[in-house]
């Protein structure tokens, strides 16, 4: 193995380690943790199998691997940043209809300690 390949597989199994550990912890929901699972063990399959993705990306025609690692971290978190913004609509929804749900129970109990 390479300076390279022990650094990223170290790396790699340091991120599926604080994974596990949140996932044990409940700090990450089920579904989160699971897609941080797959993201973790893909790293460190990717770390371990680096001279084969240099032949690959040679026979593909990119001269330099890292800049295709790089495009594809940066499709990946720009996915993990629109499925977040979706995620916190949909919360802010939720929230608003709380609040209105709880304006109008404090509004029913006002009325009804007026009446007695």
């Amino acid at each position: 193995m390479t300076p390279v390949q022990i650094i990223s597989l170290v790396v790699a199994l340091i991120f599926l380690f604080q994974v596990l550990v949140y996932t044990s912890k409940h700090k990450l929901k089920d579904q989160v943790a699971f897609f941080w699972l797959l993201i973790s063990l893909a790293g460190v399959i990717i770390a371990i199998s680096l001279p084969f993705f240099n032949v690959l990306v040679s026979k593909i025609g990119i001269y330099y691997m890292p800049s295709l690692f790089f495009l594809l971290a940066l499709i990946l978190i720009l996915n993990i940043l629109i499925y977040q913004n979706v995620l916190i609509s949909k919360q802010q929804d939720k929230i608003k209809d709380l609040t209105q749900e709880m304006a109008l129970l404090k509004h029913s109990i006002q009325e009804k300690e007026r009446n007695l």
